[in-house]
């Protein structure tokens, strides 16, 4: 349809204008024919349109203090969250993102400091003249965008007063057409203050004496200001591999000259260049265009001159063409209304629909239009079937800065896929509160449906900025219905266990025999082939070193002799794990403490080094044929501590074979004495689960099999550990002496195996996350109980459960908890096609306002002094001080004394005030190397009263003494 190495695609949308704080809205809206302003007010003075979230924002997001964020200017706090917005919209995580993000936006004037900021001499203290300065001026509204988002492209503030918005979108355009950026973000925002404050009609004014905007209607005699704000997310069409809503095939701007009455006084001439110019560009005909968005101020002048430029350029081609005025629905954003115009032509081409312009009471009959083919809608219609979409937007400057730009539709997007039964869903926030909330608003969108679920994930998983907060669970279903319902269920329970952390530190547990492992990796290596690879290629390693045929293992039944059999059970169990921990590597997860009990020591010590794979491989072989070919015997697990054990046991030939933890003992020997033993634990009340074993593992009756063993080790490559791999003999780490000791691998195979031990120096090693990784939940159901209530509980997840959920599903779920750790685990799921919506953040609704109530007047009186905290000289009244310094320079709750300046958020400039501050309160000569020495609290309270000691008053004394003794001789004379 049309050419994509010059075009342009509108891949995001973000706005907030009256009526509608979000696209869908917004449309909605249009279609309806609604009228989003309120015309004459209930005190007769004549409203302008008004937005949501005018002083509302979510400073924790974008990192700003609350003094920062209630000294900026609330146009930048609005065009901050909705670049956030338009990029979700996206799809686009620009941390991950490889290409550069351009920033291209423009403001009105809003009066905000002189207003607010100014008339708060706290406020303006804490925060000082060059923050007031960043957050206030137009210079750094692109740039302030560019650094709280992270964004490397251009980053330029647009000014062309009413054609702003537009004319930053061809600026963008041309950015990405030059390669300087290979996305872009761009907009405008214009605010209306005082937030409550209407205006007066005025005879000879631009503005409308009923508060009504009617564009091209006879008698229109004006416009109505309005509040608004709008970004787009622009890419080169030929990369914008989804959620395409519109292509952008050519802009032009230009400007009126001198040729016209004034410097206000718009020119036909000039606006039909441009019109002209940008259909060159884009390689239409004025016959193609079906559509276009009018700059449509309402003004009896602009409208004349704009239907006559309109006929000049568009008035000759064939087919109807129907033209909008979005003002008439929310009144004149200023800056802002052009990528607004852009926005609703986007959605009309994107659904196929030509809204109306509303009609409204008081309307005089349609203008005449100037041309036979134009005409002014007045219900919504469905665009001509037999014709293309393409459309128009004009925006016309003040000063006579003209911008259009032309568009068209999208190419249709693939469907998605089907639902697969299970697939990782994940959320992240800047907090805890925030992941709540916006978990709250996900769960409705997946309960109303609408998006696939497969859109859904692969949105949520690669076009959302990841956060410090995180939550993640892995969605089934047999078909999509169940899968929502579990996925909004879970939703609803969502919370972060703890903050993600950068390059966070990963303990596996390795369990050994005993464990129930029939059917055990059938389902995960049916939906991870590279696992069913790792698994078969170590399947083979075993045989090829003598070991059992374990090829179709996952399919013996549950009362094979086979489950029985040490000479297969070991060398299944390290097959299983090392696949396991090869797995794990894969998706980004490496482990930095094994903990393996009996046989998954082995396997441990084998993954960190300790014996290559296919040594390990020949040891566990060997291992587990010695093993086989001792004494039957029977194990049985005990809930008691290890010392009641051991008195219950007395006298008999039993051996406490392992220690699991504080309350579960393994006792072990031959079938009759076993049985002895757990008779008396009845009686005591203690009780005991018989384990699946044919032989009593770590007991005296593996005296030969461990002599055995150190002597065939001894012909095995041994090296220190790569990785800290946990003892079963001390508890402790296994040293490089003892790893490449066969005599230690013997005493291992035959002694106590101290698992409780060995989890207690795990816990100390303070790990952000521990996966189980082999069959059931034992062991992290243990550290479960055992880190109940601590203040920072590692992470736990199983990679493969205990039977009683789908495998696969219980390993995404443990792959999740990984990257909600903070772990760099690789896409688990495809990208969306589509970019159907799925709802995005959900900002807080902290208010943040200088000096007076928002919605109030602002004050007109100059500044009075600022309000200065009483100095103190005693050194025990310094640190009050400083204390008020310092939550005065940051704003919210008090200041503690571990507190640190740069955590709390606290910038260069930020130090340099507040040290200025606290220089003038306390006549002292702090410096700024000082608070970077001694960025706590408490460190730099300590650090001022050193200096205060250190002072000398007695110059100054002498001096006020001198003062106050020439006052008196002046009084006297």
């Amino acid at each position: 349809m049309h050419a994509l190495d010059s075009a342009i695609a509108v891949v995001g949308v973000a706005l907030r204008v009256p009526g509608a704080a979000d696209a869908h809205t917004f449309w909605d809206n249009l279609v309806q024919g609604r009228v989003a302003l309120p015309g004459v007010r209930d005190d007769g003075t004549l409203g302008v349109g008004r937005i949501d979230r005018a002083a509302e924002f979510d400073a924790e997001l974008f990192g700003l203090t609350p003094t920062q964020a209630a000294v900026t200017d609330p146009q930048q706090r609005i065009i901050t969250e909705l670049a956030w917005q338009a990029l979700e919209d996206a799809g686009l995580d620009t941390e991950r993102d490889p290409g550069r993000v351009g920033v291209f936006l423009g403001g009105g004037d809003s009066g905000y400091r002189h207003r607010y900021v100014d008339t708060d001499p706290a406020l303006s203290r804490a925060a000082g003249r060059q923050q007031i300065s960043l957050g206030n001026e137009k210079d750094f509204l692109a740039t302030s965008l560019a650094f709280r988002l992270g964004l490397t492209g251009p980053a330029l503030t647009v000014q062309t007063a009413c054609s702003t918005s537009l004319v930053a979108v061809h600026v963008a355009m041309r950015s990405l057409l030059t390669y300087e950026c290979d996305i872009a973000l761009a907009g405008g925002v214009t605010l209306q203050l005082p937030l409550d404050e209407g205006y007066t009609f005025r005879e000879g004014d631009v503005l409308s004496p009923d508060g009504r905007c009617r564009p091209f209607t006879e008698g229109s005699r004006g416009t109505v200001p309005a509040s608004g704000a709008g970004v787009v997310v622009l890419r080169r069409a030929e990369e914008a591999t989804r959620g395409t809503r519109a292509v952008l095939l050519g802009s032009a701007l230009n400007n009126d000259g001198a040729d016209r009455m004034s410097l206000v006084a718009p020119s036909p001439a000039g606006q039909a260049a441009c019109i002209q110019e940008a259909l060159d560009v884009a390689g239409c005909k004025p016959g193609d265009i079906g559509y276009v968005e009018t700059h449509g101020t309402g003004t009896e002048l602009g409208d004349r001159v704009e239907l006559s430029a309109l006929a000049q350029a568009y008035g000759d081609g064939d087919g109807p063409c129907a033209l909008g005025a979005v003002k008439a629905n929310i009144g004149h954003t200023d800056t802002a209304a052009g990528v607004i115009g852009l926005i609703k032509a986007t959605l009309a081409v994107q659904h196929g629909t030509i809204p109306p312009v509303p009609q409204q009471p008081g309307d005089g009959p349609d203008a005449a239009l100037g041309a036979a083919r134009f005409r002014l809608p007045r219900q919504a219609t469905p665009w001509p079937a037999d014709r293309p979409r393409y459309a128009a937007v004009s925006s016309f400057g003040l000063g006579g800065t003209n911008a259009h730009v032309i568009l068209a539709e999208p190419a249709r997007a693939d469907e998605p896929a089907a639902w697969p039964g299970r697939g990782p869903a994940v959320l992240s926030a800047a907090s805890p509160d925030a992941l709540r909330r916006t978990a709250a608003a996900l769960a409705t969108a997946v309960r109303d449906g609408g998006t696939p679920l497969t859109e859904t994930l692969g949105t949520l998983w690669h076009g959302r900025r990841r956060l410090p907060y995180r939550w993640a669970a892995a969605v089934e279903g047999g078909d999509e219905a169940t899968a929502r319902a579990a996925l909004a269920d879970a939703l609803d329970k969502a919370a972060a266990t703890r903050r993600a952390v950068t390059g966070p530190s990963v303990a596996v547990l390795l369990p050994g025999q005993g464990v129930s492992l029939a059917g055990t990796g059938r389902t995960l290596q049916a939906a991870d082939p590279a696992f069913a690879q790792d698994w078969r290629e170590l399947r083979d390693l075993v045989r090829a070193q003598g070991g059992p045929d374990l090829e179709d293992c996952w399919n013996w039944p549950s009362d094979d002799p086979r489950w029985l059999r040490t000479a297969v059970v070991q060398p299944l169990l390290f097959t299983l794990e090392l696949a396991l921990l090869r797995g794990l590597q894969r998706h980004g997860v490496t482990p930095s403490v094994l903990l393996g009990h009996s046989v998954g020591e082995l396997a441990a010590a084998t993954w960190a080094g300790v014996f290559s794979e296919a040594d390990g491989a020949a040891a566990v072989v060997e291992r587990g044929r010695l093993m086989g070919q001792a004494p039957a015997g029977v194990m049985t697990a005990a809930r008691a501590g290890e010392d009641q054990v051991r008195e219950i046991s007395a006298g008999l030939p039993v051996d406490v074979c392992a220690v699991n933890a504080a309350d579960t003992v393994v006792l072990g020997g031959a079938a009759e004495h076993v049985t002895e033993a757990e008779r008396r634990c009845a009686e005591r009340g203690v009780k005991t689960r018989r384990l699946p074993t044919a032989h009593a593992f770590h007991s005296r009756s593996m005296a030969d099999a461990a002599e055995s063993f150190t002597a065939f080790l001894r012909r095995l490559t041994r090296h220190a550990p790569r990785a800290t791999v946990l003892s079963n003999v001390t508890g402790k780490a296994l040293t490089a002496a003892e790893a490449t000791d066969p005599a230690y691998w013997g005493r291992q195979l035959g002694s106590t195996v101290r698992f409780a031990d060995a989890v207690d120096t795990l816990l100390g090693t303070a790990p952000d996350l521990v996966l189980e990784a082999g069959p059931g939940r034992t062991f992290t159901a243990q550290l479960r109980r055992a880190t109940r209530g601590a203040e920072h509980a590692p992470v736990l997840a199983e990679l493969l459960g205990d039977g009683s959920r789908d495998e696969a599903a219980v390993h995404l779920a443990a792959l999740g908890a990984a990257w909600t750790a903070g772990c760099d685990v690789p896409d688990l799921v495809a990208p969306p096609v589509t970019g159907r919506p799925v709802p995005g953040y959900v900002f807080a609704d902290t208010t943040y306002w200088a000096g007076a109530d928002p919605t109030g007047p602002a004050a007109d009186a100059a500044p009075e002094a600022a309000a200065e905290p009483a100095a103190e000289s005693a050194p025990q009244g310094a640190a009050e001080l400083l204390a008020a310094l310092w939550q005065e320079s940051f704003g919210g709750p008090a200041i503690r004394p571990e507190d640190n300046f740069f955590e709390l958020g606290g910038t260069s400039l930020q130090a340099a005030q507040l040290i200025t501050v606290i220089g003038d309160q306390l006549l002292l000569d702090v410096r700024l190397q000082d608070l970077y020495e001694h960025s706590t609290f408490r460190d730099f309270a300590a650090r001022v009263q050193e200096l205060l000691d250190e002072r000398d008053d007695s110059g100054l004394l002498e001096l006020l003494a001198e003062i106050e003794a020439d006052g008196r001789q002046e009084g006297n004379a």
